[in-house]
């Protein structure tokens, strides 16, 4: 990719940054903390033009920091979460990433500025990305009262009538893990735990061709399966006590049911796929429908491999790039869409909506694939490799267009809820 393309898709990011900070109505909202064990807003501004500094200027080029504190304050191992307060204001943090991109640039634009190798910026591009959908699920928490509506035209989305049901997938071997190559040896990015590819035997399962709906889960709080000890584990019975949890996250008491959305609460949308939702609750609602959770490598399968041309598919309906035609990302409709409204987005095996509207948990925990090897750093993925974070796939609404390919791995831990995360089931 050229100097000047790159410089567009940063330029492109950063504007998509600065508009979700402006959903927030006031600047007191960005600095104090939205919850227990979360930053303020504001400090992932800051830690965004570090991050870029940091790994295009000083790692790339060699150059002395524009502001060491900020590679302190907005270094997310050197100042704990609890310490990311007392930030500098907003216009401060936009002037230092200004400065920083401004580097950036005429170091491209250099003579034999060409990036060549430029793993680094699609990094840093990438980095930008995720933190923009960790932006959206933080100002979600927010009261919509709070919040500004963009002044965008929302196209609509209507329900296809596409019935639910199983797919079929039959057993056999198909390549697991990222397209190509990671790191410094080739291209199209991907992260570290994307790889190795390699093959996994896998015998025949069933699959949601859907995920699971707010009305189907609905059944399960009204017909008491937050009450139910048999259908959850032990960790999961206890964290569900502890945290006195008896209906998804943003729901109000029901029915009826109605939620928090980002702009305005109403009504929870029978046909809009759940979330707020943890893995334990993912994993108890499996069983009692009498299904399970599919496993990591059963999503995949289902979501990107070609079994007809012996291939595996970069997302979902093969190696275009996401459009609006094929699934709800980027923000389009600032919230989830209806479940099965792309058919377009199909996967081989028919399963929809496995690129965007909600990531989906899988009974898989984060842990390496064989001949793993941290790079850049270990600290995106070794140090996750705990046991307790559990495998999420397929992107939600806010997700962008590259992070949706299908050998992309987000991980939370099993009692987080403040992602844009649902499920759906499977069986063997």
């Amino acid at each position: 990719m050229g100097a000047e393309e790159l410089i567009e898709r940063l330029r492109e990011a950063r504007e998509q940054t600065f508009a979700i900070y402006d959903w927030a109505a006031a600047e007191d909202d960005l600095r104090r903390r939205p919850g227990p064990g979360f930053r303020p807003l504001l400090w992932h501004l800051g830690h965004l033009g570090a991050f870029e500094e940091w790994w295009l200027l000083m790692r790339l080029r060699q150059q002395e920091a524009l502001l060491p504190r900020y590679q302190v304050v907005f270094d997310p191992i050197q100042t704990p979460r609890e310490e990311s307060e007392n930030l500098p204001p907003r216009a401060e943090i936009e002037d230092y990433l200004s400065r920083v991109r401004a580097r950036v640039i005429a170091g491209l634009r250099a003579p034999a500025g060409e990036p060549g190798d430029d793993y680094f910026y699609h990094l840093v591009l990438e980095h930008e990305l995720q933190h923009q959908e960790t932006l959206t699920y933080l100002l979600q928490m927010l009261d919509p009262e709070r919040k500004r509506r963009p002044a965008v035209a929302m196209p609509e989305v209507r329900a296809n009538g596409v019935p639910g049901g199983m797919v079929k997938v039959p057993g056999g071997s198909f390549v697991m893990g990222v397209i190509g190559v990671i790191g410094s040896r080739g291209y199209p990015f991907a992260y570290d735990n994307e790889g190795p590819p390699h093959e996994v035997e896998l015998p025949e399962f069933r699959l949601d061709r859907l995920p699971v709906t707010n009305a189907e889960y609905a059944v399960f709080v009204e017909r008491g399966g937050y009450r139910n000890r048999a259908l959850w584990s032990a960790d999961g019975w206890a964290w569900k006590e502890e945290n006195q949890v008896a209906r998804p996250h943003y729901w109000s008491d029901g029915p009826p049911w109605e939620a928090q959305e980002m702009f305005a609460r109403g009504p929870v949308g029978a046909n809009l796929p759940v979330t707020g939702v943890s893995w334990h609750e993912a994993e108890a609602y499996s069983r009692f429908v009498g299904k399970r959770l599919p496993t990591e490598a059963e999503w995949e399968k289902a979501g990107a491999w070609d079994a007809a041309g012996q291939r595996k598919l970069r997302f979902p309906w093969g190696d275009d790039l996401p459009d609006a035609g094929r699934c709800n990302s980027d923000g389009r409709y600032l919230g989830p869409s209806p479940v099965g409204a792309f058919p377009r987005g199909a996967s081989p095996y028919g399963c929809l909506d496995m690129a965007g509207n909600v990531w989906e948990w899988t009974a898989s925990a984060f842990a390496p694939y064989p001949g793993f090897a941290a790079y850049p750093y270990p600290e995106y993925s070794e140090i996750w490799f705990d046991g307790d974070h559990r495998v999420l796939k397929g992107g939600s609404w806010m997700t962008r267009g590259p992070l949706l390919r299908t050998s992309f791995r987000n991980f939370f831990r099993r009692g987080f809820r403040h992602a844009f995360a649902g499920f759906r089931c499977a069986t063997d």
